[in-house]
Order: structure tokens, then sequence, then C-alpha cells
């Protein structure tokens, strides 16, 4: 057990420390913080208040703990998903596993030392959704103090039967999906694959779901004690035990549930333990086996042709993204995930109704503006750009010797970055065109994003050419500790959500033409004024001081 601890402690601090003892970066967590603090308190009151109007609804008919039924199937879901993420970059997208290999440690401890930095964001996440509804929740129910020392133990099991689950699907896929002995390839299909498999059960979910069927059985269901909670977590045991443990919280049946809990977790636990104890090792050596592959003299030929510069460099960095598994998973699958899940929502949960009850009621302007700031806010949390610089490592320093002219560079990583935003536009095209949102009003949006992305993408290019991280062993780093791109979301997404939210009340301006000319304009201004920043640091020699 001391050589768990150990490896886990080193594991952590190969992650967090800070060589270069940079005072920076505490400036930069005391500015996010400050920025984020008010949105803290927006967040918080409406969870306040959102619990307590929704306890007063359902407390007549005793079905109030359907709320904490909701509150542990919700954040077993998303640490599900967000498990699958870390999962696949902690254990198998990570290099510096090859380097523990050789050391005596069994299989578990380097599964339990690798799953240490995952937990540690899913606590966050755990946090940040699960503590304000849980203490609005107590706060509405007068929570006993039982109550109270049942939830803050139940936060320190949650993320553990997800993440043990998820862990295991995945280690057991790895297995043997890199029987096929190509590392890239292999990580590109797991991957993707784990992300449908996702979507295809949030898709069945929704397809199985009889409305007519429902309401009958919902009224039955709200004549029984509790009816709804076991409607709501039927087929997910630990969400079920979890909101009984804390609406039994004064009596014995609150301490069985606990214990009941307990044991669902420690059995967990163990069978990922033992899960990895018999396949992490095989699955991480697979993933490290290649095959040659040989190029025959005519293709070579054909891709020797000559091509403008700005263009080969611009391929270069697709190339590098789309075949670099921790790329190609944080800059363009996960980017599509929010997109694809609001067109599963909205097809499957709203339908018609949706579009005749709320579509119906907005105006064009309104349809513009909607699809601009939905659009434009996911496009502005896309790690692309703010990656464009530090994705080169240590192999950055060869361009300096290339002849290559530095506004060629920046054209062409802007670029690359607007062309794999265009993967999230087309998705809300999709979209738009599926729930009939007039077709003028489409077309005055895709101007207007495809002028937002190249926003988004010279900001955020602009951001890591101050920073860059390119001193990394492991491509993860890249994307952990890392404020770059709260600092563009604050700024793209504040801003125009500001200027948003003004058209939207504003009387004066009712056609989507008059708030297409501001909000191009504003995009323009501010693409105007980034250029300037790039064309200040080229003065400076700004690629010779990377």
């Amino acid at each position: 057990m001391n050589n768990t601890w150990l490896l886990m402690k080193t594991m952590l601090k190969m992650q967090f420390s800070n060589p270069e003892n940079k005072k920076s970066h505490i400036w930069f967590y005391v500015i996010s913080f400050i920025f984020l603090l008010p949105l803290s308190v927006i967040y918080i009151s409406f969870i306040n208040r959102f619990i307590h109007s929704l306890y007063s609804g359902l407390q007549p008919f005793g079905q109030e703990s359907v709320l904490l039924g909701i509150l542990f199937l919700s954040i077993h879901i998303l640490l599900f998903i967000m498990s699958f993420v870390s999962v696949l970059s902690a254990f198998y997208f990570a290099d510096d596993i090859q380097s523990y290999i050789p050391f005596p440690f069994q299989a578990y401890q380097l599964l339990l030392g690798k799953a240490t930095l995952p937990f540690l964001y899913l606590y966050v996440t755990a946090a940040i959704v699960y503590l304000p509804a849980f203490f609005s929740y107590g706060s509405a129910s007068g929570g006993s103090l039982p109550y109270y020392l049942y939830g803050i133990s139940l936060f320190l099991l949650i993320p553990i039967i997800p993440f043990s689950v998820a862990a295991i699907i995945l280690m057991f896929m790895m297995r043997f999906v890199n029987i096929a002995k190509n590392k890239d390839r292999s990580k590109i299909i797991a991957g993707i694959a784990s992300f449908l498999f996702i979507i295809l059960i949030n898709v069945l979910i929704r397809l199985n779901a009889d409305s007519t069927k429902m309401i009958d059985e919902l009224t039955v269901l709200l004549k029984n004690q509790d009816g709804l909670l076991n409607m709501v977590t039927a087929f997910y045991p630990p969400a079920y035990l979890s909101a009984r443990t804390l609406n039994e919280a004064e009596s014995w049946i609150g301490l069985f549930f606990f214990i009941m809990i307990i044991v669902l977790t420690v059995g967990a636990l163990l069978l990922f333990a033992t899960m990895g104890q018999l396949f992490y090792l095989k699955g991480v050596l697979g993933v490290n086996s290649g095959r040659k592959r040989k190029m025959s003299g005519q293709k070579i030929q054909r891709r020797m042709k000559s091509r403008p510069v700005w263009l080969s460099y611009m391929k270069k960095e697709l190339r590098v993204i789309f075949r670099t598994p921790t790329f190609l998973m944080q800059c363009v699958v996960q980017g599509l995930l929010g997109p694809i899940f609001i067109v599963v929502i909205l097809l499957f949960d709203f339908g018609t109704g949706f579009q005749a009850d709320f579509l119906g009621s907005l105006s064009d302007k309104q349809y513009v503006l909607l699809l601009f700031i939905t659009s434009f806010i996911i496009i502005s949390t896309n790690v692309t750009p703010i990656s464009s610089f530090s994705r080169e490592g240590k192999t950055w320093y060869s361009n300096l010797y290339l002849p290559l002219d530095p506004k060629q560079v920046l054209f062409s990583k802007i670029a690359a970055s607007w062309l794999i935003n265009l993967f999230v536009i087309s998705l809300f095209l999709i979209l738009a065109l599926l729930v009939r949102i007039p077709f003028d009003a489409v077309l005055i949006w895709l101007v207007i994003i495809l002028t937002g992305s190249w926003l988004a993408s010279s900001v955020g290019t602009y951001l890591d050419l101050l920073k860059p991280k390119l001193d990394w062993t492991d491509e993860q780093e890249l994307f952990k500790g890392r404020l770059i791109g709260l600092i563009a979301f604050l700024f793209e997404g504040g801003l125009f959500g500001i200027i948003t939210f003004v058209l939207w009340r504003t009387e004066r301006i009712q056609t989507m033409y008059g708030i297409s000319i501001i909000l191009l304009g504003s995009l323009f201004i501010c693409i105007f004024i980034v250029n300037k920043l790039f064309n200040k640091k080229m003065r400076n020699n700004a690629f010779q001081q990377l």
C-alpha cells in the first residue's frame, strides 16, 4: 500500500509541478477567481430558487425525494461521460506510462496512480453540480445533522462508481482493439467509439419513450409515496440508494441504505482493480506496438507536387491534429459533443411541440441571435486555437531555420482552427434546417458565425503566441492547468453575450438585417484589433522569443 501511495503522489507532482516557479501562474488563478465569482453567485442563487420552487410543488404529493434521485442520476451520468474521456487520456494516450512500466509496480497500482488526477477533476465537477443542489435541498427540507453528514460522505463516494464502470468498459475494449497493432488508429477508433456509444444510449432511451404510457404510469406513481423516485432511479441502483439515504437520514433505514451504497462502491473499486490487473498492461503494450507501411513511388511523386506555402503548412497542421489521438479527441471530437446532444434532445424530447410553442414565438431577429450566441459560445470553448503553437512542442524551433514568412505561419494556424470549427457550424446548420428556422435567417446567421469563427481562432492563436507551452513531454499537458482557454472564453463569450443580450432586449432594432450589421461590425472591429496585435508581435520578432 505504501508503494501505491508513493506512486500516486509522484504522478500528481509530475502533473502539477512548477519547475520555473512563475508567480504569473498564481495571478492567472486570482484573475480567474475574480471573473468567476459573480457567475458563481448567480449560479448558486439560481439553483437555490429552482430547488425551492420544485420542492414546494412536489411536497404536497409526497414526491419531493425525486429531486434527490434526479440529482444523483444526473451527476453519475455526467461523471460517467467525463470518465470516458479522462480514462482514455490518462490510461492510454499519456506517453508517461511507459516510464513507469519497468518499475516493480503491479498493474492495479499503476491504475490507481493514473486515476488520481482524473479523480481530482471529477471531484471538482461533482462539487460544482452536486454541492449547491445538496445544500439547497437541505435548506428547503430543513435537513438535519445526519442529512448533512450523509450528504458529505456521499460526495466523497460519488465519482467512484461511474469512473470504475467507464474504466472497466474501456480497459476491456482497449485490450482487444489494439490487437490490430496500429497505435494511432486503435486509439482513434476506441475514442470515437466510446463517444458514439454514449450518444447511442441517449438516442435509444428517447426512442423507447412512449409519452402516452408514461402519463398513465405517472398518474399511478403519484399516488404512492416516493413513486417518482422509484420510476426515475429504477434502472440505476446507486442513484436510488443515495437518494433514499438522504431522504431517510434520520432513521435506521437511512443508515441501512448508506451501508449498501458503501458496499456497492467498494465492490466497484475492487472490480476496477481486478480487471485492471488482468487487462490494463496488455492493452497499454498493444497501444504502443505499430507496424510499418510502405509507400509506392507513384504516391510519393503525387505528394511532392509544388503547393503554396500557406496551404502546405495548413495541411500539416490538420494532419497533426487528425493523426494524433489526443489532439483529435480534444480539438475535434470533444467539441462536437455539445451540438450532437443538442440535436438529440431537440429532436427526440421536444419534437413538433417545441417547434410550435417555443420557436414559433420567436421573431426573425431572435432566431439569428439565438443561433449566433449558442454556436459562438461552443466555438469559443474549442481548444484548437489555444494550442496552435504549443502543439509544435520542442519541434517548433526547427521552423526558425525554414524560409517561412511569419504571416504565412499565422494565417495557416488560424485557418486550420477555422476549418475545424466548420464541423460544429455544420451541425448547427443541420439543426436549424431540421427545426425549420426561416432560410434567410439561417443564411444571415451562417455569414455571421463564419466571421465569428475567424475571430475565435485569431484570439486563441494570439493568446497561445503570448504564452506557449513548448516543453511538454505528453500531449495531455497542453490541456491541463492552462487558463488561456478560460481567458479566451471570458473575452469572446462575455463580450458578445452582452452585445447579444442588449440586441435581444432593444426594441429599436427589430429586423435581422439591422442586428446582423451590428454583429458583423463588432466582429470585424475585434478582428482588426487582433490583427494589429499580431503585427506588433511580428515587428518584435515574437517567433524568435518563443
